[in-house]
């Protein structure tokens, strides 16, 4: 079974909208593929879950952490990444992609897509890595 990491932005998208961060986190529910967790990623997934923009309030946030949580495998990171200079919080997904021995780093986030691969870990947008996976034909669209 392919381990994904998803960046913060894939799993927001995966909550609040249709598209391929959702089919993505679909394949994770039904257990097609695991999803791979840190408590830094958690953590920063409850930050930006408490933006205004978002309009979840401070109680409203614990469901969607459970959900996240109850899906995902729990990975204690020891990695210290410090590649991405730009916004060294992208680093944590890298340290959780690694100490979980991920397949994949699931992003739309320009840091982390510009490295492409980062210790033999392939950096995909969602509809990359569902095409590659033979989710998706190229030519769809969800």
């Amino acid at each position: 079974m392919k381990r994904v990491v998803l960046d913060t932005n894939v799993t927001i998208s995966a909550f609040f909208w249709k598209g391929h961060p959702r089919t993505i986190y679909d394949l994770v529910r039904s257990k097609k593929i695991t999803m791979l967790l840190s408590s830094d990623m958690e953590n920063e997934f409850i930050r930006v879950l408490g933006y205004p923009k978002f309009g979840v309030s401070p109680k409203g946030i614990l469901p969607f952490s459970n959900s996240l949580r109850s899906n995902a495998e729990f990975v204690k990171t020891h990695s210290d990444a410090s590649v991405i200079t730009a916004d060294p919080t992208d680093n944590i997904f890298l340290e959780c992609a690694v100490d979980g021995n991920a397949d994949y780093i699931i992003s739309g986030d320009k840091h982390l897509l510009d490295l492409k691969t980062y210790s033999d870990i392939q950096i995909l947008k969602p509809k990359e890595f569902l095409v590659k996976e033979g989710v998706l034909k190229e030519t769809e669209n969800l």
